[in-house]
């Protein structure tokens, strides 16, 4: 048990101190760069597309248990959504409670454990996007789903989300991407220019987790910043998920994939978006 709980401990605190020193950086970058406001619109378009479709009561109290800056957070809130925020990462949780008072955008925001939800029957939809993978096991992610269950009112909708490990093309969770085992990332928008190389440090395939490096250049007006951390993925095939949502009360789970409202016309999905019901 000692040992679980450290390697609990040790994946938690890689994954805070990552997005600790990323955050103000990260925030800047999402908000000054077009394909991330594309990104963003039509993300929000799926959602509200999900809460019609999949909903069996009207949404109006959504939760998004990894918030991070508020991307989604914000733009739902502006869509007349009462919206709560939670982040496992304090430096975010501020940034997005700055950005709300800068926005005037009124919405909720906690710094908590996705593991350690205290809600039930408080929420029509919860969100829980790019985080999944980032769990340190299996008990962790059947905790969060299962108190996501229990956080949301019947008819509710939880809408989450996967990469695809089998997705031929370049991206950080694919198969091809690993055993590349490097990656150069270089963002560049006005008044900042972020470069990330990302080396693979250890996998496992048989358990599907990979370890990485991450060195990020960031300069920005306040100088020159250079941040050393390491990152921890662990994969998801569409079975797996569908798996821990059934084993936590969902029933009634429709998959859709790259945010396209419409049915796949192939298999080439880079990301996995399941929408599961609470009878």
């Amino acid at each position: 048990m000692g040992r679980l709980k450290n390697a609990r401990e040790t994946v938690l605190k890689a994954s805070r101190d990552y997005y600790a020193h990323r955050a103000y950086y990260e925030d800047l970058l999402v908000q000054r760069q077009r394909r991330f406001a594309e990104t963003t619109k039509r993300e929000l378009n799926f959602l509200e597309h999900a809460f019609r479709a999949h909903a069996t009561r009207p949404i109006k109290d959504v939760l998004d248990v990894a918030c991070g800056s508020g991307r989604h957070l914000f733009g739902l809130a502006k869509r007349g959504y009462k919206c709560t925020g939670l982040d496992y990462t304090p430096e975010r949780v501020q940034i997005a409670k700055d950005r709300a008072k800068r926005e005037g955008v009124s919405v909720k925001l906690l710094q908590g454990d996705a593991t350690r939800l205290n809600y039930e029957n408080e929420f029509d939809a919860v969100l829980a996007l790019y985080i999944l993978f980032l769990l340190p096991n299996d008990d962790d992610v059947l905790k969060c789903l299962g108190q996501i269950h229990r956080a949301l009112r019947k008819g509710g909708i939880l809408v989450c989300n996967i990469g695809n490990p089998f997705y031929k093309g370049k991206h950080w969770f694919s198969l091809e991407s690993i055993y590349k085992g490097l990656r150069v990332i270089e963002d560049r928008v006005p008044g900042i220019h972020s470069t990330e190389i990302v080396r693979l440090r250890d996998f496992d395939p048989m358990h599907g987790v990979a370890w990485w490096d991450e060195t990020s250049i960031i300069e920005a007006a306040d100088g020159i910043h250079i941040f050393r951390d390491r990152e921890r993925l662990r994969l998801f095939t569409y079975w797996d998920l569908l798996h821990y949502l059934q084993a936590s009360g969902f029933k009634e789970i429709k998959c859709y994939t790259n945010w396209k409202i419409e049915p796949p016309k192939n298999r080439k999905a880079e990301v996995l978006i399941f929408i599961a019901h609470k009878d």
